[in-house]
């Protein structure tokens, strides 16, 4: 790493004078739990001064937060923020550590390393989980992936297996969902396969292999578009995706104003030099309310197989002080290598920052000497391109603009970056695609998102043919002269007029087949797409959906249908990007996928049922919450919030609760003021009548402070409805009678300072487990006596947000909570320092955003941001039993397509797997299979015999279901 230290007028100016004031003091947890009757009212005072300071500085960190997020909207009129961009911008806030402002994602590749190292294994199954059959499931019930089957989500990178002889193999890397495999995504009938499941990051953004050893194969974390999902270095495979290990990590470090090891990988390519493969890394920071990975922007190589990276330091941002390059590398957005072996890498910067990293490519003909070839001259731009195969000197990039007049942009050398045409010039030698949808600006495609959907790639074959998307999908076959619209995103308006496929808006990555390069895969908001001729775009089938169970798809949040049986199964959930819709089945029983129900396009947010299957409430951005029911033989959706105007209050995905039992809905407005609807039920039948809906404000906010989770009681009597409100500062107002005239609201005494994202009840309304979001805090609280005192239950629980929990109603010591690693559960919830360990057989490390529970078919149901949505059941509720030491072997998923986890014994950290097909045929064998780290296995579906032998000897053999 450079040591060239960045002048503090250079830093005050760039990175802004109000970041100096954060302090870098780690926050110290408040036991509130010591509050008890007779202790020593100077102790009580003493506390509560400790959490009205940790209050203020998290109140300082919002208001700073929401300034720097305003001043960048004032300054980029024509950039709105992106879906995915909002959701992570409000989810930032309230995952901070509220003394730094920092969140500290990467300490999660920790908590990753002590799972697999056993730390957090289950050392008893939980009555909650367990399907009653204990020996043959083992501790860690599995769950079920329940879907959606092909509805998909962002996809990121694609790359053709070079190892397949057919040519037919592909892999895919989602935004959050990790990094999958097809083995012929032209064949319908084939399905996706995940390889990423338990690792530290789900987030992949670019794939590449090793041209002097294709087996060896690379893959890069983060998606820096938005932030949503940041990365944890690089992932590297030897045996071309069976095992991977964790490569390019900097330890996490914290100053005032720079997060270092929080960090993007956009791009991964690699040269073949006379033999040595020299590997390219593009790392971004980004920008929040502090700096992820500023020191580690930049260009990096490895010729020693990724053991070491060097930095370029001479691609580093130019001191305008001194003159002289800084300690910040430029921002890299892509990396490509010429046919002539030229390294060619673009630029972008952070949308929150004033950095001039942005807008611009520079060439290099050895690797390390580079030459800046061309700039836009907006500091801010996001520059994607791509260079002809078959002519080195012909490279077309397609960048956000330098104005509101100019707001994209496609740029062209035909001389290896000597001279440049644009289309901002008005000569005609390069054009902008122009959208047949009339809703797209004809001098933006993108409209307004080209920080977030952006691609360009020329033909393989033909350097004058060139495809390019933002919302769809455009072709020129004349060198960017003029351009063809060969996809479409819906048949609104003029585009019903184009006889073209329909395929899922926002663009994000195109590639050839290699091996045949007619083909063509793009990857967008909606999943794959597979094109079997690039030179027919006519008709439906020109472009078709390739999402066999490739189930990336982002849930914010899913409920279980109360009145449904496992024979007649019906869930609904909300997605990013892909809706609102409920999935059924007629049988739970059976391990298939629901079908798939579509109520609502664009982003869903919140949903749930009323007790008596009349209606369900699915939601769109802000207080669009729709009633969805039957009406005759018709399925109507009403808006239950009816002014237009109150429909766009409220948080981008917009916090909901339903009183069951009162049928009354509530929605979150602003401030500490909220929507009621009183009479959800108006409208069933032949009733047309208006909704209700009333303004109650709960209590006098606090600075900056707003509500991040409703939740109506399940001991609401008949007739009094009652609500709990959770903030953004961790309080608490319960709301009596919320649905009548004269409702009166009580603060509770604050638990501690942070986000509160769930409140679950226990035996009655005295019991309450609340869950808070913020990294260094205490993350999960409980009272027994309605919120006059509360414990902290965090217990040994590493450091990270809590999402979600879910308590077993029959045992107040079972709890299972959703955590950006997976599922975790105690079977000692009571105690005053709760065991807590991860039950997240076959769903992985990732996010858990909602959990559910239907208690007639003891049915427990997860949502998560990137897997979609998963079930488990129990059928016994027998009593928890320790878990013997022979039972502390497993191996996982079972059934399983192909992905496997090998659970050893204590003490035992890797092992050889052989496996053995019905004749008793060696079919596979590894000798290098570690602890709880997933491997691949590209066998025929049936079952098969697996063993784990050590040192020559057989430690234990089970059954493997592939399928």
């Amino acid at each position: 790493m450079s040591s060239t230290v960045m002048s503090g007028s250079f830093l005050l100016n760039e990175i802004s004078l109000y970041l100096l004031s954060i302090f870098n003091n780690k926050m110290n947890k408040i036991i509130t739990s010591i509050l008890m009757v007779g202790m020593v009212a100077g102790v009580a005072a003493q506390v509560e001064t400790e959490q009205q300071k940790t209050l203020k500085k998290l109140q300082e960190h919002y208001q700073r937060h929401d300034a720097k997020v305003k001043s960048v909207l004032e300054r980029k009129a024509d950039e709105l923020m992106s879906p995915p961009d909002r959701y992570y911008m409000e989810d930032y806030k309230r995952t901070m550590d509220p003394i730094t402002g920092v969140t500290y994602f990467s300490e999660l590749a920790k908590v990753k390393t002590e799972i697999e190292r056993g730390k957090y294994a289950p050392k008893a199954s939980l009555k909650l989980l367990n399907a009653g059959n204990f020996t043959d499931r083992g501790f860690d019930q599995p769950w079920v992936e329940r879907g959606p089957y092909a509805v998909g989500g962002r996809i990121r990178a694609i790359a053709y297996d070079p190892n397949d002889p057919t040519g037919r193999r592909a892999f895919a890397g989602s935004a959050t969902g990790g990094l999958w495999v097809n083995q012929d995504p032209a064949d319908a009938n084939n399905e996706w396969t995940p390889l990423s499941t338990f690792w530290a990051s789900t987030s992949i953004h670019c794939i590449a292999f090793d041209p002097n050893n294709p087996q060896t194969m690379y893959v890069g974390t983060g998606e820096v578009e938005t932030g949503d999902g940041l990365g944890s270095g690089i992932w590297k495979s030897t045996d071309a995706g069976q095992t991977w290990q964790q490569i390019f990590t900097i330890p996490a470090t914290y100053s005032n104003t720079v997060r270092n090891g929080n960090f993007f990988v956009n791009d991964i390519k690699i040269r073949n030099v006379n033999g040595t493969s020299e590997i390219f890394v593009g790392v971004s920071g980004g920008y929040s309310e502090g700096w992820q990975g500023l020191y580690q922007s930049g260009l990096y190589v490895s010729t020693d197989g990724g053991n070491t990276f060097t930095k370029n330091d001479n691609f580093n941002i130019v001191n305008p002080n001194t003159n002289a390059p800084s300690n910040i590398g430029y921002s890299v957005q892509q990396i490509e290598i010429g046919a002539d072996n030229s390294v060619w890498v673009s630029t972008r910067a952070s949308r929150f920052s004033n950095l001039p990293s942005g807008g611009k490519i520079f060439k290099s003909t050895d690797g390390v000497n580079f030459t800046q070839v061309y700039t836009n001259g907006n500091g801010n731009a996001r520059v994607n391109f791509t260079i002809s195969p078959q002519n080195p000197n012909v490279v077309y990039a397609l960048m956000q603009g330098v104005s509101q007049a100019e707001p994209v942009r496609i740029a062209k050398t035909t001389d290896g970056g000597t001279t440049w045409n644009h289309s901002g010039e008005g000569t005609g030698v390069v054009t902008l695609p122009v959208d047949g949808d009339n809703g797209i600006p004809n001098n933006d495609f993108t409209r307004g998102q080209h920080f977030y959907d952006l691609v360009i790639k020329v033909d393989p074959n033909d350097q004058n043919t060139v495809y390019a998307g933002g919302i769809d999908t455009f072709k020129s076959t004349n060198g960017g002269q003029s351009w063809t619209q060969i996809t479409k995103w819906s048949n609104n308006n003029n585009l019903v007029g184009l006889n073209i496929p329909v395929i899922h808006a926002d663009q994000h990555v195109i590639e050839f087949n290699p091996s045949n390069t007619n083909e063509m895969l793009i990857g967008n908001d909606g999943g794959m797409y597979y094109v079997p001729n690039k030179n027919n775009f006519q008709g439906g089938s020109s472009a078709v959906k390739r999402n066999n169970r490739l189930n990336v798809t982002q849930i914010y949040r899913a409920a279980l249908n109360p009145t449904k049986t496992t024979n007649n199964e019906e869930l609904s959930a909300g997605a990013q990007d892909n809706g609102s819709f409920w999935l059924s089945t007629p049988s739970l029983a059976q391990a298939n996928f629901l079908t798939h129900y579509p109520s609502t396009s664009g982003d869903g947010g919140y949903t749930d049922y009323d007790d008596q299957d009349e209606y369900l409430i699915t939601s769109y951005v802000f207080n669009s919450h729709y009633k969805i029911f039957t009406q005759g033989n018709t399925l109507v959706a009403r808006n239950l919030i009816t002014s237009p105007n109150d429909r766009n209050m409220g948080h981008f995905i917009n916090e909901m609760a339903l009183d069951r039992t009162n049928d009354i809905m509530y929605s979150y407005r602003s401030g500490l003021s909220i929507f009621v609807v009183p009479n959800v039920l108006q409208g069933n039948g032949t009733q047309t009548a208006p909704f209700i809906n009333r303004v109650l404000t709960l209590a006098t906010a606090q600075q900056s402070e707003q509500i991040t989770h409703l939740k109506a009681s399940p001991y609401s009597a008949v007739g009094s409805s009652t609500l709990y409100a959770g903030t953004n500062q961790g309080r608490i107002i319960r709301v009596a009678d919320g649905g009548g005239t004269n409702p009166t609201f009580t603060v509770l005494n604050t638990p501690g300072i942070g986000s509160i994202s769930d409140i679950e009840f226990g035996t009655d309304e005295q019991h309450i487990i609340v869950t808070m979001t913020n990294y260094n805090i205490n993350n999960i609280y409980y009272t027994t006596d309605g919120g006059n005192n509360w414990l902290q239950k965090d217990g040994n629980l590493p450091d990270m947000p809590v999402r979600t929990a879910l308590v077993n109603a029959e045992d107040a010591d079972e709890v299972i909570i959703g955590t950006e690693m997976g599922i975790w559960g105690t079977n000692n919830f009571t105690s005053p320092n709760p065991i807590w360990a991860q039950y997240a057989s076959n769903l992985g490390n990732v996010r858990v955003t909602d959990l559910d529970y239907r208690p007639s078919t003891r049915t427990v149901l997860a949502a998560t941001y990137g897997r979609g949505v998963w079930t488990t059941q129990n059928s016994t509720l027998s009593t928890s039993e320790e878990v013997n030491k022979s039972r502390l072997r497993s191996v996982y998923p079972n059934p399983s397509r192909g992905n496997l986890n090998v659970r050893l014994p204590e003490g035992v950290h890797s092992a050889t797997v052989k496996m053995f097909d019905a004749s008793g045929k060696l079919v596979y064998t590894n000798h290098q299979v570690k602890n709880m780290e997933e491997f691949y296995v590209q066998l025929a579906k049936g079952a098969y015999m697996l063993t784990v032998e050590k040192d020559g000897k057989q430690l234990f053999s089970t059954s493997v279901i592939i399928r």
